[in-house]
């Protein structure tokens, strides 16, 4: 943060440059020589414009003792003493910083300058002038100015001081080399408080943020708030995306008067060659605004080109104050090449905190009348989003009701909001099928459906289980909610599926062989991986078609390719076992899934071939009120003569319904195109009806 000047500081700071050079033409030879009138090149300013300089134009106010002014302009309020603060810098340093500034702030004190280095083309001090200048007569001074002026010392490496050769100019010798203070020091000097330009797109501030904003454990925040108490504090963040690993870190350095320096670290590698330049200038930025920096996206870096986690390290161990690095996971790269780092888990907001959350979010907005406590609590339970993300959905949804005019948010309009803010890309490994099915088009045994709403209210009322009943101490792993759907073809395992998807409110994705089998040794773990990876992030339903092919039962090792089976077949445990989210299987041979996936799968749901009244109601149910249907359609013949799953009798009244509409728009459906329409089907299957 940048600190102002006053004219009056500025002068005081002229003016004990102005004493240190008074000091150094005393000590200098060639000075005196100038003053008696010897001029030393055709570029020399002259000596009486230096004694006009030094002596004529100095300020009645301005101290006489050059050192006795420095500790009084080092003492007080000002940009200096803030810019040592913020950097680190030492006595020393400052001395240096405050020596390249004064012709910066008197072009007269600049042609002093050029007096004493002979050559007024010249507008900046080179190293050697400074270690004339501040360093004097002793060696160890002399040789302590040229240190902090080496590529090492501070001022280089927070681009406090560049150095560099004259115009056209090689092979100049390091004490020949012209230094001069970056812009963005001028200016802070100056007390402005200009950004960096070559940060942008790399690091910006942050928002300030309230404790009140923040949903987190006590015991989460208290590590956290020790963590930037000291200000070498090195600490990783981490823990599930939208949990709001950021928001604790504003909303602690909001605490302690800090601001946020936000730097996008996936960024700032994906150009190695400006990495080094880029985190020194951030670690400058840092200092200067005595900011905690927070470094986001080093989960995304979990292939780094050799010699790069090492040099990003180490830039970011260099940077004054306190830095905090958040990700998803723990970077494998980071914990070695930093051995001070704290490391903080964030855990996933629980059921009462995402209550809590849902409840303030639409209180920010003014909304908290909108939405029962019955719809709040079910959303939270439905979708374990985290803060950023809840925040997100209810002004979204919230936003959308009041362009409706409507003055109620339901549970349908919070599940949409809450969808949308899911980050996934589950369509690029399975196929999404819209819901379209609900209870009353399901024909199906009194038992069948008591089963489906078991797996309903336990999907629905899971996270209360575990978290509120203390079912999870009894449910260490193997939490996600697991179903088989065995039975024969068409007897509505799909049209169930979408059943669950529309009562939970989840999305539903179909998982097909085809884009997950790979011949290659490997590539169908990678492809699991990838489904399970990204189902994670979408609350989605992923349903397994023709499981019995994927989870098929292990077989004795007799080849190499027995054995890459098994190894598939393992994996699939492994991660259905840590797996979330809800998983359905349906098969048409559940003798052929592996008795250690039926073990782990929570619901078995039987579907069976229907009997003649089953059959009856299903004949009837098919068709849409919209189409005309002859009154004298026989329906217990058609469902007595011919033994079909829904799937099959589907297909049939479509069938007819297309021969009906042959005869024109105006038609109805006779007994005779249902009749022809079931033959056609049954032969089809392979019967004769």
């Amino acid at each position: 943060m940048a600190v102002a000047a006053s004219p009056s500081y500025l002068d005081d700071l002229a003016a004990i440059a102005r004493r240190w050079l008074e000091a150094l033409l005393r000590r200098s030879a060639r000075a005196s020589a100038a003053v008696e009138g010897v001029p030393r090149s055709r570029y020399a300013v002259a000596a009486a414009d230096v004694v006009r300089i030094l002596d004529g134009t100095r300020p009645a106010a301005a101290p006489t003792d050059g050192d006795h002014g420095w500790a009084a302009l080092v003492g007080q309020p000002g940009p200096l003493a803030a810019l040592g603060r913020g950097l680190g810098l030492d006595d020393l340093e400052l001395r240096i910083v405050a020596a390249a500034m004064a012709p910066e702030i008197d072009v007269e004190l600049e042609r002093a300058y050029a007096y004493a280095w002979d050559d007024f083309t010249r507008k900046r001090p080179d190293v050697g002038f400074l270690v004339d200048l501040l360093g004097g007569d002793d060696p160890d001074r002399r040789a302590a100015v040229r240190a902090a002026l080496a590529p090492e010392g501070r001022l280089r490496q927070l681009r406090v001081v560049l150095v560099g050769a004259p115009v056209d100019v090689d092979g100049t010798p390091p004490a020949r080399r012209v230094c001069r203070l970056a812009d963005r020091i001028i200016g802070y000097l100056y007390g402005h408080d200009g950004a960096d330009g070559v940060l942008d797109g790399v690091a910006a501030l942050a928002e300030p943020a309230g404790l009140d904003e923040l949903v987190a454990p006590a015991a989460v925040v208290a590590i956290g708030r020790r963590s930037l108490g000291s200000a070498g504090a090195r600490a990783l963040i981490y823990g599930p995306a939208g949990i709001g690993k950021t928001l604790l870190v504003r909303a602690l350095a909001s605490e302690q008067g800090r601001p946020v320096l936000r730097v996008d670290l996936a960024e700032l590698v994906r150009n190695p060659d400006k990495l080094d330049e880029r985190m020194a200038r951030i670690a400058r930025e840092a200092g200067l605004r005595g900011a905690v920096t927070l470094g986001h996206g080093a989960g995304a870096l979990t292939e780094l080109a050799p010699g790069l986690a090492e040099r990003l390290a180490a830039a970011l161990r260099k940077i004054p104050g306190p830095v905090v690095v958040t990700a998803h996971g723990r970077p494998p790269w980071l914990s070695p090449a930093i051995p001070e780092l704290v490391e903080v888990e964030l855990p996933a907001p629980g059921l009462r905190d995402r209550i809590e959350l849902w409840q303030r979010s639409l209180a920010r907005v003014d909304a908290a009348a909108m939405a029962s406590d019955d719809d709040v609590r079910a959303i939270a339970a439905r979708f374990a989003l985290g803060g950023a993300a809840i925040r997100r959905a209810a002004e979204r949804a919230v936003g959308q009701a009041r362009l409706r005019g409507d003055a109620h948010l339901g549970l349908a309009e919070l599940g949409e909001s809450a969808r949308l803010m899911l980050q996934h890309r589950l369509g690029t490994v399975a196929r999404r099928i819209e819901p379209g099915f609900t209870w009353a088009d399901l024909v199906l045994p009194d038992d069948t459906r008591d089963t489906i709403r078991e797996v309903v209210a336990f999907a629905k009322h899971r996270a209360a289980l575990l978290e509120e009943w203390g079912w999870s101490r009894k449910l260490p792993y193997g939490r996600g909610v697991s179903a088989i759907m065995a039975g024969p073809p068409g007897t509505g395992k799909t049209m169930v599926a979408q059943l669950l998807a529309r009562e939970l409110g989840y999305d539903l994705y179909l998982i097909e062989l085809a884009q997950v089998v790979n011949k290659y040794v490997g590539e169908t773990e990678k492809n699991l991986a990838r489904v399970f990876d990204e189902a994670e992030n979408s609350h989605a339903i992923l349903f397994f078609d023709e499981a019995d092919a994927l989870f098929a039962k292990r077989t004795e090792v007799k080849s190499s390719n027995d054995r890459y089976a098994n190894l598939e077949v393992n994996y699939l445990l492994q991660r259905m076992e840590t797996y979330n989210g809800v998983t359905l299987l349906a098969t048409n041979l559940e003798q052929g899934i592996d008795e250690a996936f039926k073990r782990r799968v929570r619901f078995t749901i039987q579907f069976e071939l229907p009997e003649p009244p089953v059959r009856e109601a299903l004949w009837r149910s098919m068709f849409p009120p919209e189409t005309r249907v002859a009154a004298d359609v026989p329906w217990g013949r058609l469902a007595a003569r011919y033994e079909m799953a829904g799937g099959y009798i589907k297909k049939a009244a479509l069938r007819a319904a297309a021969r009906a509409m042959e005869r024109g728009a105006d038609a109805t459906i006779t007994a005779a195109d249902l009749e022809l329409a079931a033959q056609l089907e049954y032969r089809e299957m392979g019967r004769i009806g």
